[in-house]
């Protein structure tokens, strides 16, 4: 069965070849004593380090494949949904603790006859509310169409579906990313929608949480190249109130072409500014902390981390050191910000750090290596998700994507 997200599993090949060419000549060569599972450079205040390495594991409760996630970054709940596949298909909503990795409760499970309708964790927003976008298909004039609809869990500890929302004109649209801002209620999503002829175009809907209202669908010139099919990134920057999407400038891909970052107003999608961005290709991943007005991005074309201030739109790239050499996806990929210690975690599927495995690495808003930490396991060959990364500030503690596709590692940094 081809599934709706096959999609994002062609990342996987295409970022290879992206990172191959800056990665397989760099790098210092082997380095034994970097391939323990963690390494901190960073002291708590009064001198002593803080715990980092790996926690429990949450697995799903029917052992199906994890579709979507994400998790409180105030409180101690997260929601995944998980789909099995068989002889029907069995879809459910399930909240977890994120001390213990226990499911807490499954919220809802349906099984159907096809996967005509599934599902899938886009997002816990502010105040604790999820947004989980119910993907349907719809066959029309023969042909296959999509009309979904999002459920709210307001807030997800309560432990049930709460409303419905979809934004305007639904028909067609395919959600492609949708922002997990906690600071406010103001989240953007990234769709695609057809145009007049059916091709795919990428637009940009508000989204309010606190008033589960959207806003309408804001159109980007035909100039601007975003990842056709893959997750077009966004990020909210809670202070200013403020959305910030990547994307090229020329016609066709060029992995050496830095992305131009257009900031809008979160609430009407005005535009306010644009910048240049510095490392290379498209925002692989994106991040805020909105108490010192910093980005933290990965992109496609390099091995780079970039680190700017969004008033002014000056960056900086760091390269993630290079231990053991592989090439393929080796480049940074997803993004997550700590607020309170001011501090961006981000993912490498393929590890420069150790002989195997995926990393965590951990650097201040300075764009200076902090800590890192081995042992993960979520570049899969047989996953159609792109690997996800969320952090609770308050404890430290954070999750990703495996060791396998029912499960969730989560780790301490």
């Amino acid at each position: 069965m081809k599934h709706r997200r096959l999609r994002h599993a062609l990342q996987t090949a295409a970022v290879a070849v992206l990172a191959a060419s800056s990665a397989a000549c760099a790098g210092p060569g082997n380095s034994p004593s970097l391939n323990s599972q963690a390494f901190s450079a960073q002291p708590r205040a009064g001198g002593q380090r803080h715990t980092v390495g790996l926690g429990p594991v949450v697995t799903s409760q029917f052992g199906g494949q994890i579709f979507g996630w994400d998790m409180n970054q105030n409180g101690n709940d997260g929601v995944l949904t998980e789909t099995v596949l068989g002889s029907s298909v069995t879809n459910a909503i399930e909240t977890f603790d994120q001390a213990t990795g226990k499911i807490t409760k499954v919220v809802q499970k349906v099984q159907r006859i096809n996967a005509n309708v599934e599902p899938v964790v886009d997002a816990v927003a502010g105040n604790d509310v999820g947004i989980i976008d119910v993907e349907r298909d719809l066959v029309v004039s023969s042909r296959i169409q999509r009309d979904d609809r999002f459920d709210i869990m307001s807030p997800v500890s309560g432990n049930k579906i709460t409303a419905k929302s979809h934004p305007p004109h639904p028909f067609g649209i395919v959600p492609n990313f949708v922002t997990n801002n906690q600071a406010s209620s103001s989240q953007v999503m990234m769709a695609l929608y057809p145009d007049k002829r059916g091709n795919d175009e990428v637009g940009m809907y508000t989204y309010d949480t606190a008033k589960n209202a959207w806003g309408k669908r804001l159109g980007f010139p035909r100039r601007f190249l975003f990842q056709n099919g893959f997750p077009n990134y966004a990020a909210v920057d809670a202070t200013t109130n403020e959305a910030v999407v990547g994307y090229l400038m020329r016609s066709r891909y060029n992995p050496h072409e830095s992305a131009t970052f257009y900031v809008m107003d979160a609430v009407t999608g005005k535009h306010l500014r644009s910048f240049y961005g510095v490392g290379y290709g498209f925002p692989n991943g994106m991040a805020v902390d909105p108490t010192t007005d910093t980005m933290c991005t990965t992109t496609t074309g390099d091995t780079d981390v970039e680190f700017y201030n969004l008033s002014t739109g000056k960056g900086k790239a760091v390269q993630i050191p290079i231990y053991y050499n592989k090439g393929p996806l080796t480049n940074g990929a997803a993004v997550a910000a700590d607020p309170i210690h001011h501090l961006f975690l981000v993912a490498q599927l393929d590890s420069t750090f150790s002989s195997s495995g995926s990393t965590v690495i951990v650097y201040n808003e300075h764009g200076k290596l902090i800590e890192y930490i081995n042992g993960f396991d979520f570049l899969s060959a047989y996953s159609v998700v792109v690997p996800h990364l969320a952090v609770n500030p308050s404890n430290r503690t954070g999750y990703v994507n495996g060791p396998n596709l029912n499960q969730l590692q989560e780790f301490t940094y």
